[in-house]
């Protein structure tokens, strides 16, 4: 959905699901309460299968087991499957849910969990991690593809790469050399010299020995003829929401980017004495232990590494970029013309629930382009185009015909507060309205009443026509509220 891609249009399509899976401990949950053992509703093969499946999707389709690294691994390959045209596109993250009590006895009986129920990754006080759930998921594309596309893109992935610890103290002790080759290979794919990354989001899950490694790892190769006054900022995402562990790469990725596309490094939460197993004075690393602006170079876009580390001693890195968005598509309709933003829902309090969240994303823009309304025509037409071609349509429909944000509101005003018992289905019918015939279409607006009263009847619309000799982007748009509801075992 943020992405602005329906899932229909890539039915059939070479779209891959590459995603970080564990080993399932509902299958233990299911083993301890008698209810016997479901191979194939637990079979990590079968959870990523099911993707594939439910959509129609015929790319690779690929479960990655490492552990802690199972994500980021997953992302490695990801790229791989694209730069090898095996995939044309991929959805690519990672999953984590605790559901058994003897993994997490065990790890804590080895030392792996914070007894501070903490997170404290660099700190003198770093006593273990914390065990956390949640599961994030990104689509990736060849970046042509993308730009052609008109796709919302929030950075590029310029180099990864994975190795092997091999001979080490133990299965879970990361390698300080290891961690420096996977570094170095992946700058060597991205051909990016080390000073000129700003930022590293490092695997940092707070471990007294294993975080130290780490950042001796990274200023070894981050270092080098990095200028006194530029040190590499570190942090990691584990000291806010704890080690999502199979899609632990997942969230340090989303977070960076979120971070690249915000300007500003949060805040590393719990980081109050630097662990003294480290000389800071002489290393070119600095942990930012408040919130930090982007270091922005001229020159060159921002620039950072994400790093992770698995138990079973696998060690992957991604090098990621900034992108500089082209100019927004000028509105080529005239200021009469109309505009539709169909909206739907598969029931009809979700269809109302949803025009109240387009109104709040109205409200969240106003006074962003200097015009009554606040919003530019440029970007509404963006809005009624990744609604159009980029969401999933569902059987309770409404469409609002708009010229200008007042229009729109008056529209969603009316649909948020309507009474839901008055609202019915349709049956999809297959049938849409007359096609435009370019630029040069006569009427724009009769095209988009016909298409309005096709939509809300059931019809397939032809959203593109409504845009003939436009050039529009996707953009991120307010969410499908899904239901809420509880499922659980006794």
């Amino acid at each position: 959905e943020d992405a602005g891609m329906d899932p229909e249009r890539l039915r059939g399509s070479r779209t891959g699901v590459y995603a970080g899976i564990a080993s399932s401990e509902y299958r233990d949950l299911m083993a301890n309460h008698d209810y016997g053992v479901n191979y194939l509703g637990t079979a990590s093969s079968m959870a990523v299968g099911r993707v594939s499946y439910q959509f129609g999707l015929e790319g690779p389709t690929l479960p990655v087991m490492l552990n802690c690294a199972s994500s980021l691994v997953a992302t490695h390959h990801a790229v791989m499957g694209l730069q090898r045209e095996e995939a044309d596109v991929a959805l690519v993250g990672g999953v984590n849910v605790i559901l058994s009590h003897q993994i997490t006895r065990e790890m804590k009986e080895i030392g792996m969990l914070s007894p501070q129920g903490t997170c404290r990754a660099f700190d003198a006080a770093a006593d273990g991690a914390v065990r956390s759930e949640g599961c994030g998921m990104m689509v990736l594309k060849r970046l042509v593809d993308a730009e052609a596309g008109g796709d919302r893109i929030w950075g590029v992935i310029r180099g990864s790469a994975i190795n092997q610890s091999g001979a080490s103290a133990g299965p879970t002790a990361a390698k300080g050399p290891a961690q420096e080759q996977v570094i170095e290979a992946a700058l060597a794919r991205a051909g990016v010299a080390p000073d000129e990354v700003d930022y590293l989001e490092a695997h940092g899950a707070g471990s007294e020995l294993g975080d130290p490694i780490e950042v001796q790892a990274a200023a070894a190769v981050y270092g080098r003829e990095r200028a006194a006054d530029l040190p590499l900022l570190i942090g990691s995402v584990k000291t806010n929401i704890g080690h999502l562990e199979a899609a632990a790469g997942a969230a340090s990725l989303i977070k960076t980017v979120l971070a690249m596309n915000r300007g500003q490094i949060p805040k590393q939460l719990h980081f109050d004495n630097p662990t003294p197993h480290l000389d800071w004075e002489r290393l070119p690393v600095r942990v930012a232990s408040k919130p930090v602006n982007w270091p922005d170079q001229p020159g060159r876009p921002r620039r950072a590494g994400v790093n992770a580390f698995g138990i079973s001693g696998t060690n992957s890195h991604v090098v990621v970029e900034g992108y500089t968005d082209t100019p927004a598509a000028e509105d080529s309709s005239g200021a009469g013309e109309n505009r539709l933003l169909p909206l739907s829902g598969k029931t009809g309090e979700a269809l109302r629930d949803l025009a109240q969240r387009y109104l709040s994303w109205l409200d969240e823009r106003a006074g962003e382009a200097p015009s009554d309304s606040g919003v530019s025509r440029e970007l509404l037409a963006d809005m009624a185009w990744t609604a159009g071609v980029g969401r999933a349509h569902f059987a309770y429909r409404k469409s609002i015909v708009f010229n200008d944000a007042a229009s729109l509101r008056e529209g969603l005003e009316a649909l948020a507060q309507v009474d839901t018992t008055s609202l019915a289905p349709v049956e999809p019918s297959g049938a849409g309205g007359p096609a435009a015939e370019g630029p040069a279409a006569e009427d724009r607006n009769a095209l988009v009443e016909t298409a309005a009263q096709d939509y809300e009847a059931g019809g397939t619309v032809a959203f593109a026509d409504l845009f003939a000799g436009e050039k529009r982007r996707r953009i991120s748009l307010p969410g499908y509220p899904f239901q809420r509801r509880r499922y659980w075992i006794e």
